[in-house]
């Protein structure tokens, strides 16, 4: 992190979200609300528009999802940092959200220091996952992609195979 001020983009469809995370980021030093967006399409469309830093995204919002906009942005726009900002624990979007070029998954109900935690992580080059779900992520990777999977995948073929 070297700028004195870093630009941000949140694209949430609760306008209370919004709302509520453009006064955390004025009151941090060193963070700008650039823009807002209610929905992924205009997401992507205002990342273009305004090139910020950071775009903060919601996960599940009408019309194109922020998996599939986050996607988009990093294809076009590949030096903008992601930020899935989300209250999903589920595997199936952990996965895809990574696998879309999110370089940080962070659940609503963490900590604001945990926020700004994942930001600078970003901010520096890191990527950066919620502590509640590190061990789901491990376990999961360790086992070949499935955490209930408890016994290596060798010993799942027959004697055949």
């Amino acid at each position: 992190m070297n700028k004195d001020e870093y630009r941000i983009l949140i694209v949430d469809d609760h306008t209370i979200m919004r709302d509520g995370l453009q006064s955390l980021f004025e009151s941090e030093a060193g963070f700008k609300v650039v823009g807002t967006a209610a929905d992924g399409k205009t997401g992507v469309r205002r990342a273009g528009e305004l090139k910020p830093d950071i775009v903060m995204m919601d996960l599940t919002m009408p019309g194109t999802s922020g998996i599939d906009s986050i996607a988009q942005i990093k294809r076009q726009y590949p030096d903008i940092k992601l930020v899935a900002l989300t209250f999903h624990r589920e595997d199936q979007y952990i996965h895809s959200t990574l696998e879309a070029g999110a370089d940080a998954y962070v659940l609503k109900d963490d900590s604001r220091s945990e926020l700004f935690t994942a930001l600078r992580s970003v901010l520096s080059g890191k990527s950066y996952l919620s502590p509640s779900i590190c061990d789901r992520v491990v376990a999961g990777y360790l086992a070949g992609g499935d955490p209930n999977t408890k016994q290596p995948t060798w010993e799942l073929l027959t004697k055949r195979e």
